[in-house]
């Protein structure tokens, strides 16, 4: 599998810009997410693998954090329990989008962890987007 790593970014003012981090190794869906956070004027950094995602968390400052929770090698799951240990005010900047099932009680335990939101796959742009400005706040 191809690891992609790039930074999107627009040069225009506007108010509520922010840095969003997409961890999810669908290339497809972080073309596509990037994609619309970039004419959203965000700026969008796209990682395709998750440990190189737990790294650049780790490393870099970020507004909000889109992540998957079905990767191989280090998965959403791996990312979270790390961040629940080492940085938990890190939580509150993830929304978790993913394609696997998740029932309410999942949801409600992430929400307990101060994981900002949990969308599943395909998903509403616009309410990811929603999402994803209220993660940063």
């Amino acid at each position: 599998m191809k690891k992609m790593s790039k930074t999107i970014s627009k040069s225009t003012k506007q108010k509520s810009r922010l840095s969003v981090l997409i961890v999810d190794d669908n290339e497809q869906i972080t073309k596509l997410i990037s994609s619309f956070l970039d004419y959203s004027n965000h700026d969008c950094t796209v990682v395709n693998d998750g440990k190189e995602g737990l790294e650049l968390i780790k490393t870099n400052q970020y507004d909000s954090i889109v992540l998957d929770l079905a990767m191989p090698e280090c998965d959403g799951h791996q990312i979270i329990k790390t961040l629940q240990k080492d940085d938990p005010d890190q939580l509150k900047k993830i929304t978790i989008l993913t394609a696997s099932n998740i029932n309410d009680d999942a949801v409600k335990k992430f929400k307990e962890l101060g994981i900002s939101g949990c969308l599943q796959k395909p998903v509403d742009i616009d309410q990811l987007l929603s999402n994803i400005t209220k993660a940063s706040s």
